[in-house]
């Protein structure tokens, strides 16, 4: 059996926090757009992580809203 080149790297990964989220910042600006628009929060956190930033989503979902592709929710008025 060939030895690995650097033995002390097949320790176990055990230093991995599998309840951490890097992107949990990014979260709550996909909720705050999935609730202006009619998409789901899945689809604003993509956008945001595409445009870079939650302006950038944002611009592009009023483009789209302009274009007819999605839809604003109806904000009830008390």
């Amino acid at each position: 059996m060939q030895q690995p080149l650097f033995p002390d790297h097949l320790a176990p990964v055990d230093a991995v926090d599998e309840h951490y989220d890097p992107y949990e910042e990014l979260r709550e600006p996909a909720r705050s757009l999935a609730s202006e628009y009619v998409i789901d929060e899945d689809e604003a956190f993509r956008a945001i992580l595409a445009f870079g930033s939650e302006s950038g989503a944002r611009r592009i979902l009023r483009q789209r809203w302009w274009m007819g592709e999605v839809e604003l929710r109806e904000t009830e008025v008390e």
